[in-house]
């Protein structure tokens, strides 16, 4: 008992988790990494999905399931989290939540993990034949993953005095953190400023961007942003600028590196905005040049339907604008409004 306290206060101190009985948050730091999932699984059932280049599952076994993450060729990397003998909290089994009888709730005669699970996942076990613990102390490894597993609900079954109950239903919320690399923090860092690269401006430059007329300006940050517009498996780029002349915002967008569409100026400032339905939206918004001046973010988001990225500018819980390839050129439509303008 004193090996498992040691190490869940150990585990529990590096995590930028905030948890209650209504929410749980799971926030990256300057240091770590943060991706938050939640989900359901019944009857036995298999859940799995991806977090980046790993695999998170819950593998139905005997009593309810095992928590597992794994990597691409299957090797669990979770495995070193203790204790190595006795119940583990990546095991969600029915009997950790009733007494010894099976006749009511754990009142703590039965030594088992309950609601909160946490958990460790070292990237280092890809590769290898696999962990072998040793019989002494396992100290936590500040470079390792960490995992918050919580239980929000289940269901039992084989609740009859003398059986070991099974769980068949579980919902549940994970928070995963993993130290960032120094590269990770130089890219971070560069993300988050507003000067152009050498390479960024070769890019937009060389796709046609004419440098005597305009200016990449990071008016709207990131200053870049990417993704597939047009469905040709090239990585598109996509850059703010202002025209030189006046000042005046814009959008550069170079699909495949080649070929150079500018909006916000000429005939494109002039159309105004219309509603996905092509209805003429409400006055205020006449035109993609007027809504630069008030847009707030914008960031790539993946088509449901074509697999396209879509670029989607916004006031912050207000209103989305949405450009998109339609194959011959791009189009611009007001997505959505909350407020009058």
């Amino acid at each position: 008992m004193k090996f498992s306290f040691l190490f869940l206060v150990a585990l529990a101190t590096g995590f930028a988790v905030a948890q209650t009985s209504q929410a749980q948050t799971c926030e990256p730091t300057p240091e770590r990494h943060a991706h938050a999932l939640h989900g359901e699984v019944m009857g036995k059932h298999t859940y799995l999905t991806s977090v980046g280049d790993k695999i998170f599952w819950l593998e139905s076994s005997k009593y309810g399931w095992d928590m597992r993450l794994r990597d691409k060729d299957k090797m669990d990397l979770s495995q070193i989290t203790p204790p190595f003998n006795g119940p583990n909290p990546r095991e969600i089994y029915g009997w950790h939540f009733r007494n010894a009888a099976n006749t009511g709730k754990n009142t703590g005669d039965v030594n088992a993990p309950q609601h909160l699970r946490l958990f460790q996942f070292s990237p280092s076990l890809s590769g290898t034949g696999g962990f072998r613990p040793s019989t002494g102390l396992v100290e936590l490894d500040p470079n390792a993953g960490r995992g918050v597993f919580t239980i929000r609900d289940f269901g039992l079954t084989d609740l009859e005095p003398g059986q070991k109950a099974r769980m068949n239903y579980l919902k549940f919320h994970v928070c995963l953190t993993w130290p960032k690399t120094e590269e990770d923090i130089i890219e971070e860092a560069n993300a988050q400023s507003p000067l152009f690269l050498d390479e960024e401006k070769e890019t937009m430059y060389g796709c046609g961007l004419d440098h005597k007329k305009y200016e990449l300006s990071a008016w709207i940050m990131p200053r870049m942003i990417g993704g597939d517009m047009d469905g040709d498996d090239a990585h598109d780029d996509i850059a703010p600028i202002i025209r030189k002349s006046d000042g005046k915002r814009g959008i550069a967008i170079c699909r495949a590196g080649t070929w150079l569409s500018v909006m916000g100026y000429g005939e494109h400032a002039k159309k105004q905005l219309k509603s996905f339905e092509d209805q003429p939206v409400f006055e205020g918004y006449y035109s993609l040049a007027q809504y630069l001046n008030k847009m707030e973010a914008w960031e790539m988001r993946q088509d449901a339907n074509t697999g396209n990225d879509l670029l989607i500018l916004s006031q912050i819980e207000k209103s989305e604008v949405t450009i998109e390839w339609d194959g011959d050129k791009f189009i611009r439509y007001l997505a959505w409004h909350l407020v009058e303008p």
